[in-house]
């Protein structure tokens, strides 16, 4: 069985654009490489993430997430086994909604929500509706 997590947090006001860009894409590489799927979303200084995998890398991965200086605040949605995958398909996604063209990208990751627990579903769309308003 896979084990889901999701939280949002604050990037570190100090960071540089290409520091996150340069941290994200190491971090989509390592979540491809150990079989970790998701998406991550960064938006207007913030970060929301869905990940999938092994519960128990998941959460030394998470445990290191939380103490990363390079975002603060990080609040947890959710953590909890899950009978299906949910990003089935997917490899872990790095996307930033602050560059418009993405939007497409971003129209096929929403899809996926219907497919979480309806649980579930609620608080993830009402998060994502706060997150991404006004952007588009």
């Amino acid at each position: 069985m896979r084990y889901a997590i999701s939280y949002v947090s604050t990037a570190n006001p100090a960071l540089l654009e290409y520091e996150i860009h340069k941290a994200l894409d190491f971090s989509k590489n390592w979540n491809n490489d150990n079989n970790i799927t998701g998406i991550l979303l960064y938006s207007r200084g913030n970060f929301f993430q869905v990940l999938e995998g092994d519960e128990q890398l998941l959460k030394s991965l998470f445990s290191r997430i939380k103490a990363d200086e390079r975002h603060k605040d990080v609040i947890t949605i959710f953590q909890k086994s899950i009978p299906i995958v949910k990003f089935d398909g997917y490899e872990a996604e790095f996307i930033s909604l602050d560059n418009r063209d993405n939007f497409t990208e971003m129209d096929s990751y929403l899809t996926q929500i219907d497919n979480l627990n309806p649980a579930i579903q609620s608080s993830v769309k009402y998060i994502l509706k706060n997150f991404t308003e006004g952007i588009k």
